[in-house]
């Protein structure tokens, strides 16, 4: 049996489920003699750093403007492009002994490409609104090959199991976990002088960092009135800073902070390839989440010493904050989440316990050796045939996964499946 693993994922973006994947590609190619090849559903920011670690093959490329134009308006699809034709043709000169999709929303690439009765694996990094929000026909097409999925943590698996009706005996939780390196940690002395010149706020001010894109899901608007709380309650110099959003959406974020009169209290920054300074600068991590299934911005704000605060309901981040690392606080309840805020930053000695603590966990229970070993062994007990089904190239499951049509809009695709447009 040929011993290559095609490895998927939808996006080549510097977003959480691929740099998941890219840290777990170092891991394997230094560690684990398995050969692999990657496919990204599309190019982006970790193009080049998945290029470095092995062979990558993106399924929509970065074309010409006039393709970008087109695709955008759905006249050029990628499913019916010379470019894909080529991409099956080579991939069908290989024999893959499994297919490891990095994450629901590249489900539906499985239908685009030439796997014949190839295992899957599916690391779900996604809850119930994400897994509708890209579309039902990814799970549909895992299911169709009867994947097995890995979940980043316990609330993602009862999501499969609740709201989709996956089998719990084909669901293994490993969690989240991170690159352990101090040298990209500056000191607490090095962030804050950092931080000041940047923002132009004393070196003395307590730092409250929050992280991800600028939208509802992430709970940037509770962000803000929480910082509204905060700020008009402490007599302090607390300052909050979201990581995170294009450029854009940052620059728009600060002109109705400016409107608002909290221009100088909150600050907007960007995308950032590397948040380490901030993080470590950091007095409190605040994540406001209302749906995020395990978090990578959690570890690497505790690796960096900072307690944690987020939401008991939001999905996976209590799993790792627990009663030790920081609060987690119930029914997104933005008023007893500002007082937690100000109850770390008013207390030193209990910042440094449970910030401690977060370190302590991240890195004993969250570091790369323990997270990729264990990934690397579902791998080879999967090719092994240890449990996992194969199905026939092509042939559907007559089971339909709970709401599927109501993501986005099926059309054929070229082994006669279905894909979303």
């Amino acid at each position: 049996m040929n011993d290559t693993v095609l490895f998927i994922s939808h996006e080549a973006s510097r977003t959480g489920a691929p740099i998941i994947l890219l840290n777990f590609l170092r891991w394997l190619r230094r560690n684990e003699p398995i050969p692999f090849r990657i496919v990204t559903g599309s190019t982006g920011g970790l193009s080049e750093d998945f290029a470095a670690v092995g062979r990558v093959d993106p399924v929509d490329p970065d074309g010409p403007r006039w393709y970008r134009a087109l695709r955008h308006l759905n006249l050029h699809g990628y499913w019916r492009s010379s470019h894909l034709d080529r991409l099956r043709r080579e991939l069908s000169k290989e024999s893959f002994c499994l297919v490891y999709v990095n994450s629901i929303a590249g489900g539906r690439l499985l239908d685009l490409l030439p796997i014949g009765d190839c295992r899957v694996i599916c690391h779900v990094h996604e809850l119930a609104g994400a897994i509708r929000a890209v579309g039902l026909d990814n799970l549909a097409a895992l299911e169709r090959h009867h994947a097995r999925y890995i979940a980043v943590s316990h609330a993602v698996k009862e999501c499969l199991v609740k709201e989709f009706g996956v089998s719990p005996d084909r669901i293994e939780v490993i969690h989240g976990f991170i690159p352990h390196s101090s040298d990209d940690v500056p000191s607490l002395e090095e962030a804050r002088q950092m931080l000041a010149r940047e923002l132009n706020i004393p070196v003395y001010a307590k730092v409250v960092c929050g992280c991800g894109s600028i939208e509802a899901r992430k709970g940037t608007d509770l962000f803000i009135e929480i910082a509204r709380q905060v700020c008009g309650a402490s007599s302090g110099d607390i300052r909050f800073v979201w990581i995170g959003g294009a450029a854009e959406e940052a620059e728009a974020m600060r002109r109705v902070l400016d409107n608002e009169g909290l221009g100088g209290r909150v600050h907007f920054v960007g995308s950032k390839a590397d948040a380490a300074v901030y993080f470590a600068a950091a007095d409190v991590f605040l994540l406001t989440s209302r749906e995020d299934p395990f978090p990578l911005v959690v570890m690497e704000a505790a690796r960096c010493g900072a307690p944690i605060v987020c939401f008991s309901d939001g999905g996976g981040a209590p799993e790792f904050v627990g009663d030790d690392a920081g609060f987690c606080v119930p029914d997104f309840d933005v008023s007893a989440m500002s007082r937690r805020v100000l109850e770390l930053t008013s207390s030193r000695s209990l910042r440094d316990r449970m910030g401690g603590a977060a370190k302590r966990k991240a890195e004993t229970n969250h570091n790369i050796e323990q997270g990729a070993s264990r990934i690397a062994s579902r791998i080879r007990e999967v090719i092994r045939g240890d449990g996992a089904a194969r199905v026939e190239a092509g042939s559907p499951r007559s089971e339909k996964v709970p709401g599927e049509g109501r993501g986005e809009p099926l059309v054929p695709s070229p082994n006669g499946a279905t894909t979303a447009q």
